[in-house]
């Protein structure tokens, strides 16, 4: 039993190494995924062992795997699936099968039997995408086409992850003469998935329209909280794996309605809950056996980021990514990750692997993983790549809009403006606190935010940084002008126009700095959306047609 004095002790350590270690890793250009890493290296058996008592470190690794689970399945929204199953079988897919097909074989070469060499294979196709998004961060600006196909492969590695885990227990044939055949689990396992994922999207639409309608942001938290607890709490009455459960548990949330307001909640700690993982991995790594095996283990450490990077380059021929830059993405997506670490340990627990097998291959899948950044040097170097580029346009790994308009506000005002932009094919993005109001947005395909629009992420999120107007249509006028103040602040490159309610109103929002302000009526809502028209590209002949037409439509 792990004591809760010790227990919080260890929590210290972990958090005061990762304080040290963390900017160092950053300093010498290593990232700070790495620095984790070293960081547990250095506080675990291998290293100054301030953390040696078995149970703790297990505890540390299952705890890190769960909360590292949720951040992936986080990140699996209804809009980048979608995009993804358009062209399903794309060099995202052929990538995972190509990699695990090859090293399957090479596994099979070197003496070991189908299904261990089947869960190599699977581990090491699976990136890091940790690793990947701080490189896409540093050197190219978010939304070009090389993030993008690189987000591309990374998602559908994201989406495999729930399939691989299921799998798994079947390949346990070491462990069938004692434990027996694991297909009652993973029917279990198959019934679990499909009666919380029903019954949880029901409950969720229900209690989250319940709970938002009372304003309480502390009791929304609190019932993400509790429907993550409850699912894993379920899983393990059932004896199955609480690793699916936390998968499982994000995507039930991130489908929800208000899933960008958890994810937008949940950001300022993600890199944090990440890092808590990666310490865990540092601390679990056997480096015994590159003392015993230091050839075969640099060799497979090559052979797999040599291999891996020759397939994504290969594959890469036939997208839209330029040429002197297919190098570079593929050598960012050559070594393996954090996933690749959960299949190792998951494949372990249920003896689809043996102890030396899965330390070998978490010992493969490190130092992969520290080749990264002085390949990439070279790679930037090869193909003339500048140390860092940046611009203020596009996504941001699809969790920023790519608006030219936001709004702030979806009543009377702000229906009619993102009805009339949307029509004309402008793209829009709303920020609504009314439940009621957000749910009809949704109806209508459009969008949304749901939160505060003074919130400096929801505003980044609704795509602040290249949208080009601003629009003000929320009723408080203290609100507002705080709004004008903020945007004008944060946003300079942006026009405000602003929904006033009185003179009064209109007097406060010039003191603000609005560009323009006009008092509410539908004829006011009509005039905003036309120089809403007109600052996005219209030209004022064709602004003024877009709004008799409208307007002649709501008449009849």
């Amino acid at each position: 039993m792990v004591e809760p004095s010790s227990l919080l002790l260890n929590f210290f350590i972990y958090l005061f190494v990762a304080l040290l270690a963390v900017p160092t890793a950053t300093r010498l250009g290593l990232g700070p995924v790495l620095g984790y890493l070293l960081a547990g290296i250095v506080i675990g058996p291998w290293g100054l062992a301030m953390i040696r008592e078995p149970e703790h470190i297990h505890f540390f690794e299952r705890f890190g795997t769960i909360l590292l689970l949720l951040l992936v399945g986080l990140r699996v929204t209804p809009a980048r699936v979608r995009l993804l199953l358009n062209d399903f079988f794309s060099l995202a897919f052929w990538q995972c099968v190509l990699t695990t097909l090859a090293v399957m074989f090479v596994a099979m070469l070197i003496g070991l039997p189908w299904h261990h060499a089947l869960v190599s294979g699977l581990a090491m196709s699976l990136s890091s995408g940790a690793i990947a998004h701080h490189w896409f961060r540093e050197r190219y600006p978010a939304g070009s086409t090389l993030t993008e196909s690189g987000n591309r492969i990374l998602l559908t590695q994201s989406l495999t992850i729930l399939p691989i885990l299921m799998v798994i227990p079947l390949l346990g044939f070491d462990s069938y003469a004692t434990r027996g055949s694991a297909w009652p689990m993973v029917v279990e396992l198959v019934i679990a998935v499909v009666a919380i994922a029903v019954v949880g999207q029901w409950l969720l639409k229900t209690v989250f329209r319940y709970i938002v309608s009372l304003g309480l942001d502390d009791v929304f938290a609190a019932f993400a909280l509790l429907l993550v607890i409850g699912i894993l709490l379920i899983m393990q009455v059932f004896r199955l794996p609480l690793e699916v459960g936390a998968f499982l548990a994000a995507l039930l949330l991130i489908r929800s309605e208000y899933g960008s307001a958890i994810s937008i909640a949940i950001r300022p700690f993600q890199g944090l809950l990440v890092g808590l993982f990666f310490i865990s991995v540092g601390m679990s790594i056997d480096f015994g056996m590159f003392i015993r095996k230091p050839t075969e283990t640099v060799a497979l450490v090559v052979l797999l980021v040599v291999v891996k990077a020759w397939i994504i380059r290969t594959l890469l021929r036939f997208s839209s990514v330029p040429r002197r830059q297919r190098v570079w993405l593929a050598t960012v997506l050559s070594q393996s990750g954090e996933l690749a670490f959960v299949v190792i340990q998951f494949a372990h627990t249920y003896n689809a692997i043996p102890s030396k097998l899965d330390a070998q291959l978490m010992l493969v899948v490190l130092l992969s993983m520290l080749t990264t950044p002085l390949l990439l040097h070279f790679a930037a170097r090869r193909d003339g790549i500048p140390a860092k580029q940046q611009t203020n346009t596009g996504l941001s790994q699809g969790e920023r809009a790519n608006s030219q308009v936001i709004i702030a506000g979806y009543g009377r005002v702000g229906q009619v403006i993102a009805d009339l932009l949307s029509r004309e094919g402008y793209r829009t993005a709303i920020i609504e606190h009314s439940p009621v109001r957000f749910g009809e947005l949704r109806t209508r395909d459009l969008v949304g935010f749901y939160g505060d629009a003074l919130r400096p992420d929801l505003l980044e999120a609704a795509g602040a940084d290249q949208a080009v107007v601003m629009v003000v249509a929320i009723d408080d006028s203290e609100r507002s002008e705080e709004l004008i103040r903020r945007v004008r602040r944060d946003y300079p490159h942006m026009t405000v126009i602003a929904r006033a309610s009185d003179a009064a109103a209109v007097a406060g929002q010039m003191a603000s700095g609005v560009d323009r302000s006009y008092r509410e009526t539908f004829e006011t809502a009509l005039l905003m959306g036309e120089d809403a028209l007109e600052l996005v590209g219209a030209s004022p002949l064709e602004a003024q047609a877009f709004v008799e037409r409208y307007r002649d439509e709501q008449s009849s």
